[in-house]
């Protein structure tokens, strides 16, 4: 590759977007489109670029935002010839080579760049550049090939910092801010080898946030009924312990704490606090039922297997393709419920990342 030394400054603020994402995009690697103002290009021409940029990364498996904000993909124009051609109509030719670059935009550093040359025609310069920008095909081997590298980079960057990734995680669990830890674990892609574990703690952490604030919410709720012990207290307690899930460790203080401002309220002070109990208990029940079905079907799996592992010899090997098939299944409704689960983390992550303030990064690319 020829090395073509060139410079600029662009001042982007990162924030963070909060994007909901697809079970599909767990094993992409995201990349940002980031383009910035060039006075050789018009602003309807950049706008096609930057659409064009976005039609690239998506065809060849690579997801159009970053939540980490961190890799960017950008492009600048050479003009190598422009004639005009009068009229009428008049028409503008121009030979162009757009070189596209992919990069780490925090530590300063492009990983790959290639170059395609275009023809652009049109009835004027803008045209001419939107013409020759819709001629650049996104499944043009040099721009595959130019993905397919930086993608592996990527890969690597995050392989190398794995163990890093994992102790910045942990070290915010420590500290319960759980929502870092998992915001740090989120951003490696599942193509990565070590994305199992980042994913299993990632649930790990999330699990451990929903005990913390449902003790929270527990020690709060405790808290109120302490310094308001009736009626009015019991409402807001009520209000507070909606927000506890069930099957938490706090479960138990949350019904003694339950039983406790029963025997103190009067018999006509305890409707608002029992219309709101029933509600909660409802709540509790139906995770109850819930979690019972699944034992019922578990054990009725169980017995079903036993029973065809009784078969007759003669119909072993039809069986064992049964049971293959529902193996599968039941492989497939775990990976489903364990996507499902880690989208859920995800989203914490990106709620929190969301939540933080704007950075903004001078950007200089020297390649």
């Amino acid at each position: 590759m020829g090395k073509t030394f060139f410079s600029f400054w662009i001042f982007i603020c990162c924030l963070i977007p909060c994007t909901v994402y697809s079970q599909g995009s767990f094993d992409k690697i995201f990349v940002r489109v980031v383009q910035p103002q060039r006075d050789n290009i018009p602003n309807e021409a950049l706008k096609q670029l930057e659409n064009k940029m976005t039609q690239m990364i998506t065809s060849n498996g690579v997801a159009e935002t970053d939540p980490n904000n961190r890799f960017v993909i950008t492009s600048k124009v050479s003009i190598l010839s422009k004639d005009i051609t009068y009229g009428p109509p008049q028409r503008v030719s121009m030979n162009m080579d757009f070189t596209f670059m992919i990069g780490d935009l925090i530590e300063n550093k492009v990983y790959e760049s290639t170059t395609i040359s275009v023809i652009g025609v049109g009835i004027n310069e803008n045209k001419a550049f939107i013409s020759g920008i819709t001629g650049i095909k996104t499944k043009n081997k040099e721009i595959v090939d130019f993905l397919n590298r930086a993608k592996q980079k990527i890969v690597d960057y995050y392989t190398r910092r794995c163990a890093q990734i994992k102790q910045e995680a942990a070290n915010s669990a420590a500290m319960r801010d759980y929502d870092a830890a998992i915001y740090a674990l989120m951003q490696v892609p599942e193509i990565c080898d070590c994305s199992d574990e980042c994913q299993d703690l990632m649930i790990q952490y999330n699990t451990e946030k929903i005990n913390s604030d449902a003790a929270q919410l527990l020690q709060e709720a405790q808290t109120r009924w302490s310094e308001s012990p009736n009626a009015s207290g019991a409402s807001i307690v009520a209000d507070i312990m909606a927000k506890i899930p069930a099957g938490t460790p706090s479960q138990s203080s949350v019904e003694a704490l339950q039983s406790e401002i029963n025997r103190k309220l009067r018999a006509d002070e305890k409707k608002e606090w029992e219309f709101k109990m029933q509600k909660y208990k409802d709540d509790v029940e139906k995770q109850k039922r819930d979690d019972a079905a699944r034992a019922v079907q578990q054990q009725a799996d169980n017995e079903y297997r036993a029973k065809q592992q009784q078969a007759d010899n003669e119909r072993r090997l039809l069986q064992q393709q049964a049971d293959n098939q529902y193996r599968q299944k039941q492989q497939a409704a775990d990976i489903e419920s364990r996507k499902q689960t880690i989208e859920a983390c995800r989203q914490v992550g990106l709620e929190y990342a969301k939540n933080q303030p704007q950075t903004q990064y001078e950007v200089v690319y020297l390649w």
